[in-house]
């Protein structure tokens, strides 16, 4: 009986101590739920957006084999268009962020709070992708490559080299004149 009288009176004495720690642990875990709550708030908006882009993906076999629409859950959960570009929620919960990555910085192409509005600039961007990459498969656009050395290029290096030749001939037949070997 002792025993529990001292540890009653020993919660008492603690200046409230108790009181302010149970507080405490209430706003944290308050503010845990809050966040996890955002968080599924921006996961939804992103599924909602994708589901706007998936007809467009699967109406084309083209736009389907490039076009992976993935939603990847983390923070901040992202929707991947393709292997380099993709949307995440920022600066806020509300605002769509369509960025791309390249070899040495992010770029962000386009930002927006209306959600159509995302959606018709990410199937302009696929467009403008497909279109790309067909321009890349036909060869349009590229220099074409020299297949071998042309024939000014082979007299030129052959002249060069007997010339070169000559002239170390020459100085070497002076020099060793000079000294009578």
């Amino acid at each position: 009986m002792k025993v529990l009288a001292k540890a009653l009176n020993r919660s008492d004495d603690d200046g409230g101590l108790r009181q302010a720690l149970r507080e405490a642990r209430l706003a944290e875990a308050a503010h845990f739920e809050a966040a996890l709550d955002l968080r599924d708030s921006k996961s939804i908006r992103l599924q909602l957006l994708k589901d706007d882009l998936a007809p467009a993906v699967r109406a084309s076999a083209a736009a389907a084999e490039l076009f992976d629409l993935a939603l990847v859950p983390g923070d901040p959960p992202k929707l991947w268009i393709d292997l380099i570009s993709h949307v995440v929620m920022e600066p806020d919960s509300r605002t769509y962020r369509l960025l791309q990555d390249r070899q040495d910085s992010r770029e962000t192409l386009f930002e927006s709070g209306d959600r159509q509005e995302v959606a018709d600039y990410i199937r302009r961007h696929m467009a403008h992708r497909l279109v790309a990459r067909e321009r890349q498969a036909a060869g349009v656009g590229m220099s074409p490559m020299p297949k071998g050395y042309t024939t000014a290029s082979l007299i030129l290096a052959w002249t060069s080299g007997f010339a070169l030749g000559a002239l170390l001939l020459l100085g070497l037949a002076i020099y060793l004149g000079k000294f009578g070997f």
